[in-house]
């Protein structure tokens, strides 16, 4: 939703990167959780911590 289109679009790493984080939000928390995670990693913000 924050990428907008870019956020599916394949030639672009949000896409890929939500694509591979997917199956993982079964296995280990929230979406909100691995969205603050991968926020934090794709930025490098310590506001996402």
């Amino acid at each position: 939703q924050v990428m907008g289109a870019y956020g599916i679009s394949e030639e672009y790493d949000a896409e890929r990167l939500y694509r591979d984080a997917r199956p993982f939000t079964y296995l280990d928390g929230t979406t909100e959780i691995h969205k603050l995670i991968i926020g934090r990693e794709v930025l490098g913000m310590g506001a996402f911590v």
